[in-house]
C-alpha cells in the first residue's frame, strides 16, 4: 500500500478523538522509549565487556532516536505539550513513562531485564502498528522495528551468557521478577479507550491489551530454556495510569 493510499496522510488529517489518543498513547511511547535509552546510557562505560559497551551506546542512540522520532510527528497533534519542540523535547518538565524509569538500574541484570522484558513489550506495540493507516507513524514504525531486531538479539544473548552459572541466574531471576510488572502493565487494561480508539481507526492491528499474552508466549519460551521462571504477577488496574501506563503494583 502506497502513502497515497493510506487513509491518513499526516495527523492533521486524524478525528479529534484519534488525535487525542494518538498523542496520548505517543507520549507514553515515546518518553518509555527516552528514558530506556536514557538508563542504557548509563550503562555504555559501565558493561561487563567491551562489546557490550559498543552495543549499549548503539542501543542507547537507537531509543533516543526512537523517542525523537516519534516526537517530531506528535508536535503536530494539537494539545501536544508546549514544550515538545526541538529545543526543548529532552529536558522538558513532564514526562510520561514509567516512574520506575526515573531511577537509574543497579546492576547489568536489571539492564538485561528491561530490555528483554519493556523493550520487547514496546517492540509488539510496533508490531501491531507496522500497516497503519496513519504514513508518518507506519514510515516511523518501519525504521523502529528493523534497529529492534539487533536490540533482541543483543539482549538474548547476554540473558543466555548470565544463565550459565547458578549464582548470576539466580540474580537475573530476581531482576526478571523485579521489572516484570512495569513491562506488562504498560499493555493496560482489557477494552483501555486509549487503544480501542487507535485500533478503531486502524493505526494499531490488536488492542495492546491483547498483546500481553502474546508477549508473555513469547518469554515464557525463551527463558525457560534457560531456566529463569515467569513471576506471577498481579496488577490492580484500578490503580493504573494511563497517561504514563504504569501503576497497579509495587515498585
Amino acid at each position: 500500500m502506497s502513502t497515497q493510499e493510506l487513509r491518513y496522510n499526516n495527523v492533521n488529517e486524524l478525528p479529534a478523538e484519534t488525535a487525542q489518543a494518538l498523542l496520548r498513547f505517543g507520549l507514553a511511547l515515546a518518553d518509555t522509549k527516552h528514558f530506556l535509552g536514557r538508563r542504557l546510557s548509563e550503562w555504555v562505560t559501565a558493561a561487563p565487556a567491551m562489546e557490550a559497551s559498543v552495543a549499549a551506546a548503539a542501543i542507547t542512540q537507537d531509543e533516543l532516536g526512537h523517542a525523537r522520532s516519534l516526537l517530531a510527528m506528535l508536535r503536530d497533534v494539537t494539545g501536544a505539550p508546549e514544550e515538545l519542540n526541538p529545543e526543548t523535547d529532552m529536558s522538558r518538565s513532564t514526562f510520561y513513562a514509567p516512574a520506575a524509569l526515573h531511577k537509574s538500574w543497579e546492576s547489568w541484570n536489571d539492564v538485561m531485564a528491561n530490555m528483554l522484558l519493556l523493550d520487547r513489550a514496546l517492540t509488539m506495540i510496533f508490531d501491531a502498528a507496522a500497516r497503519c493507516e496513519l504514513a508518518p507513524l507506519r514510515q516511523r514504525v518501519a525504521k523502529i522495528r528493523q534497529e529492534e531486531r539487533f536490540h533482541r538479539i543483543f539482549t538474548e544473548g547476554w540473558v543466555a551468557r548470565l544463565a550459565q552459572n547458578e549464582r548470576s541466574r539466580a540474580a537475573l531471576q530476581q531482576a526478571v521478577a523485579a521489572h516484570w510488572p512495569v513491562a506488562e502493565a504498560w499493555f493496560g487494561p482489557e477494552n483501555e479507550e486509549t487503544g480501542t480508539a487507535l485500533v478503531q481507526a486502524g493505526l494499531l492491528a490488536k488492542h495492546p491489551h491483547k498483546l500481553a499474552e502474546a508477549w508473555r508466549q513469547s518469554l515464557e519460551d525463551f527463558l525457560k530454556k534457560h531456566a529463569i521462571s515467569i513471576p506471577s504477577v498481579n496488577i490492580s488496574w484500578d490503580n493504573w495510569r494511563k497517561e504514563t501506563r504504569d501503576g497497579g503494583y509495587e515498585n
